[in-house]
């Protein structure tokens, strides 16, 4: 096993709808936000949680490839106990596993935080504008056709605003010169394209979260018109036909 590259890829990610990613309250306050997004603690900017954007792609991967467990639980091989064979699933290399016969190294994917794009948060601030929104939600009486009670107060992250993201891609030669690992760059590019059409964050049913990867960057090399030709449709209809 041996450590062939860290392709890092790296761009922005702008916020199409209202991006609302959830943070707890530490307090109970009258007339105060109902569910306040993730921030900061020292500058009190909102930024995404590494761990929120990993997370979503895994999820719509193991959507895309079929691979749910019937728990409903994170997948964790399917009950596949042979190494070779679980050496293979892309969703256990590019993400990672606790399951314990995998053979096959460590996670090859690595997301970090995502904070505020400077040349974005300068404008806001030259401009006096809060970088969060409030938006109220209310229940509809199906009967009477009008609001009901129980107003509730969302705080989300603008349409326009702008993240500066980075993932480093760990590429390992098993034997096979990294072939493998090199192949699944392409399967965690497909996800960040079905990433596109779904959302990032709670609520995308109701509008929340549509988001975009702009100016994309592998290695330093751009390749935005080569990750906007990806058809994420291919990775849905090859799962289906294995």
């Amino acid at each position: 096993m041996i450590l062939k590259e860290c392709s890092v890829i790296q761009g922005a990610i702008e916020v199409i709808t209202g991006l609302h990613i959830g943070d707890c309250k530490d307090a109970i306050e009258i007339g105060g936000m109902d569910s306040p997004v993730v921030k900061n603690l020292y500058t009190g900017e909102p930024y995404i949680p590494g761990s929120s954007l990993k997370g979503k792609l895994r999820c719509l991967l193991e959507w895309a490839t079929g691979r749910i467990e019937q728990n409903g639980e994170t997948w964790e091989g399917g009950g596949e106990t042979d190494p070779a064979k679980l050496s293979g699933d892309p969703v256990l290399r590019i993400f990672g596993t606790t399951n314990k016969n995998w053979k096959s190294g460590p996670t090859r994917l690595v997301v970090r935080d995502s904070f505020l794009n400077k040349t974005w948060r300068d404008s806001i601030i030259e401009k006096g504008l809060p970088f969060t929104e409030e938006k109220f939600e209310n229940n509809i009486d199906r009967i009477q056709g009008k609001a009901g009670k129980g107003i509730r107060r969302i705080e989300r992250v603008p349409t326009g605003a702008i993240f500066d993201f980075q993932m480093v891609y760990r590429i390992f030669d098993m034997g096979d010169k990294g072939a493998t690992d090199e192949a699944n760059l392409t399967t965690l590019l497909m996800a960040m394209r079905l990433l596109e059409a779904d959302a990032l964050g709670g609520s995308g049913s109701r509008g929340y979260g549509h988001i975009e990867f702009k100016n994309l960057k592998h290695n330093n090399n751009d390749h935005q018109a080569k990750f906007k030709h990806l058809d994420p449709t291919s990775l849905i209809l090859s799962a289906r036909a294995a």
